[in-house]
């Protein structure tokens, strides 16, 4: 049957994302798509899909056996783990996502993209300057430490100036004084 295939490919595709993460964090890139696509709320997308696939495969399977009520139980609870293994899922990925903003910034000549996150937790602030390698992509540059829970870049207290293959970001850093930092990017031709 098709369908099954299909489930099958797919879950397979929903197995495989996470190493395939892995792989890309242990080359020092980060995954991003336009700046809300983090690999963290692509897995739980993923996780939806996925659950919804388990429970249409254990479905077909149900209804190529008898109907006898250890059948029917072994569905519900077959579609009861799915679910409760969906929400536990995608509130890890939701906890590990929730804290950061991204903003993406083009340079004046169109060659280079940057893309800042914000993060924040109880105890300190950072802002990470990330240039963008290809769509799918962004490789860190440097950091700045702010203050706890402050977030220059949304707050509007920031400044980006543009020379050539550089860049310099001046933020303020929660605590009355600006942070600077200077970073070179890779040339594109």
């Amino acid at each position: 049957m098709k369908l099954r295939k299909f489930l099958y490919l797919y879950l397979a595709l929903w197995l495989a994302f996470p190493c395939i993460v892995i792989i890309i964090w242990m080359m020092d890139y980060n995954l991003l798509i336009g700046t809300t696509g983090t690999a963290f709320r692509i897995q739980g997308i993923l996780n939806c899909i996925a659950a919804v696939c388990g429970i249409t495969l254990a479905f077909l399977h149900y209804r190529e056996t008898e109907k006898a009520l250890k059948n029917k139980i072994t569905l519900a609870v077959i579609a009861a783990g799915t679910a409760f293994l969906l929400l536990c899922g995608n509130f890890l990925c939701i906890f590990f996502d929730g804290f950061e903003e991204y903003h993406s910034f083009t340079s004046p000549d169109g060659i280079h993209t940057i893309v800042i996150m914000e993060n924040v937790s109880l105890i300190s602030g950072q802002v990470t300057l990330y240039e963008r390698v290809n769509p799918l992509l962004i490789y860190p540059k440097e950091r700045i430490i702010t203050d706890d829970g402050y977030r220059p870049v949304c707050a509007g207290k920031y400044s980006l100036v543009w020379q050539g293959d550089t860049v310099t970001l001046s933020v303020a850093n929660g605590a009355g004084w600006n942070e600077t930092i200077s970073v070179t990017l890779d040339k594109r031709r």
